[in-house]
């Protein structure tokens, strides 16, 4: 579930002393695991001293699980490195930084033989790393999943902050949860800036021009259709900060991307620069002169580039999601341009189940940030790290404004999802439901959030081109919430059958499906169980009502989640086979 840029590792290998060419490839094993295997020539080299030579420029999820040294690599006629006649290698081999120890006590021992069945390996010592025997956040969902089945809780957060039998034994048995010391920060500076995202204090601007717009993440599902707002509505040029390996590279991303979600329409628009670089590298791994240009032509800031993976690193987390941020914000104050900064309702805590202060319901309004809420998520905690450097900047001077997105979902306009829809955990949980036939009925009560893209995209840039400086913190989420109830009604109706069932009888059906493959229901719902295999829930509201009437007063509103819109969701996802194992004809 991380990002792992394969020339990256070849980079840093060729800086090893004696090395003098690489080719790094991922192969998959009989599992489906996806292996890192490094090829190089020159010197041969000890491979725990490699990897530990790689281990000091690039983080251990980077690290290649097998190694092996040839006296040349294959090259194709122009010269270039053949990877597909790289040679095959033993993928059992996985190369181990530590020696073998055998597991102490019951709860390793445990512990052991649940990673040895996931990972397909034996045997798996106290201090072996999970990851680097190939294990991945697909694994670790897995794995979790297969020890709630053995009476095993943890959160999935929890293999990737102790990933050894060892450090997870210890952590279940001191019941470690991380604390984000934030208790002893001051927030009054903040809480009176927050205070004005009121229609109180509201008076709303006139349309300004949004000028010449830096874009981040335009490769994204909500950056792509903010791109595109922009282009239909706006003067001025886009300038799209797009990874690649070169500007071709990144040319074709940003091409393909809008291919995808727009056909023709948009890609061989002119105002449309695209520019090879790097939020996580200083002056975003652009040569000077390019960045400095930059800075003269850039009156608009919108970003909406982030990992979005809800466990992982966070030291990973940190560096995309917080430091990128900082540099953004250091650019605009020398550039002297507005940010407007894509942030998530989830900073509440609503994603973590316990962001109440006490028993009952927490309101979360656009005039809060810290509220007593969990952050042991870590995609929450570096998005809500995200908003308080640009929370500080505000107050220094800085023009910029937080938008809040709700649970972005397919396209009002024709249902069409983002293109990655594998990674969308609502999605997940959707599906899971429907796989299980059912929903516990003590959820039934809920609103669900359905915020449509294409709506969020409009509200983004609708704000943005009526920017104000003393309002600050937005909530772009549909305020027209759909009762789970309804939600039953419709999808039954529509050909999916839900049903709402007693929490015995939900549970039961659970533990049924817990002996099946990895994409059982259980697996899916393992972030959210509780130790009585009961699903945890937010106890935060997400409160739109400010944003909502703002946006009212700007001619915008949100469309109603119907029955037609529902059919156009599903229709897509049958239309794609998502829905085709199940059995489901809509």
């Amino acid at each position: 579930g991380l990002r792992i840029e394969l020339g990256e590792i070849e980079n840093v290998m060729n800086t090893a002393e004696g090395i003098s060419q690489t080719a790094v490839v991922v192969r998959k094993d009989g599992q489906g695991r996806q292996l890192i295997c490094a090829f190089y020539t020159g010197a041969e080299m000890p491979a725990k001293e490699l990897r530990s030579f790689i281990g000091q420029k690039l983080p251990k999820y980077m690290l290649p699980h097998i190694l092996v040294h040839l006296e040349s690599l294959p090259l194709t006629s122009s010269g270039k490195v053949d990877r597909k006649a790289l040679p095959k290698v033993d993928l059992n081999s996985i190369e181990r930084d530590e020696e073998y120890a055998a597991p102490e006590g019951e709860a390793e021992t445990q512990l052991a033989a649940l990673m040895e069945r996931v990972l397909h390996i034996s045997p798996i010592g106290r201090d072996d790393d999970f990851f680097d025997l190939g294990g991945d956040s697909l694994k670790a969902i897995e794995f979790v999943s297969l020890a709630h089945t053995e009476g095993v809780y943890m959160a999935v957060q929890a293999v990737f902050d102790h990933p050894t039998v060892r450090r997870l034994a210890a952590h279940i048995a001191e019941e470690n949860r991380p604390a984000v010391p934030l208790t002893n920060t001051d927030f009054s500076a903040i809480d009176r800036l927050l205070a004005k995202n009121s229609m109180e204090y509201a008076q709303v601007p006139r349309e300004s021009p949004v000028g010449n717009l830096l874009l981040t993440g335009a490769t994204g599902f909500l950056g792509s259709h903010i791109l595109a707002d922009f282009l239909e509505y706006d003067d001025g040029t886009a300038y799209c900060l797009v990874r690649g390996k070169n500007e071709t590279d990144s040319q074709a991303r940003l091409a393909e991307t809008l291919r995808f979600y727009f056909g023709k329409t948009y890609t061989a628009d002119d105002r449309i620069r695209v520019l090879c670089g790097d939020l996580t590298k200083d002056r975003f791994g652009l040569p000077e002169d390019e960045y400095e240009e930059l800075l003269q032509k850039t009156d608009t800031v919108i970003n909406a580039a982030a990992t979005v993976k809800h466990f992982g690193s966070y030291q990973y987390f940190y560096e995309t999601n917080v430091e990128t941020v900082d540099r953004l914000i250091g650019f605009c104050e020398k550039g002297h341009a507005r940010l407007v900064h894509i942030s998530t309702t989830g900073v509440s805590g609503m994603d973590s189940g316990s962001g109440a202060r006490e028993e009952g319901e927490t309101v979360f309004s656009e005039k809060d940030l810290y509220i007593g809420q969990s952050l042991e998520n870590v995609y929450e905690r570096s998005k809500f790290e995200a908003e308080f450097s640009v929370l500080r900047a505000i107050g220094r001077g800085l023009p910029a404004n937080i938008m809040r997105m709700g649970n972005l979902t397919n396209r009002a306009s024709d249902g069409l999802f983002q293109k990655n829809y594998q990674t969308n955990a609502f999605l997940q949980r959707f599906r899971a439901f429907l796989e299980l036939g059912a929903v516990p009925d003590y959820l039934t009560g809920m609103g669900v959030d359905f915020t449509p893209v294409d709506e969020a995209a409009a509200a983004v840039m609708t704000l943005t081109r009526h920017f104000n400086t003393d309002q600050t913190v937005f909530h772009i989420q549909n305020d027209k919430l759909l009762p789970l109830g309804k939600l039953i009604v419709y999808t039954t109706e529509l050909g999916c059958p839900l049903k709402s069932v007693d929490e015995e009888t939900f549970t039961g059906m659970l533990s049924e499906s817990a002996g099946q493959n990895r994409t059982s229901p259980i697996t899916t719902f393992v972030r959210d169980l509780d130790g009585k295999n009961r699903l945890s829930y937010s106890h935060v509201h997400i409160d739109t009502s400010f944003t909502a009437a703002y946006l009212q007063r700007l001619g915008f509103a949100w469309s109603e989640t119907d029955r037609e819109y529902l059919r156009k969701y599903l229709k897509y996802f049958e239309m794609i086979g998502y829905w085709r194992d199940q059995g489901q004809n809509i």
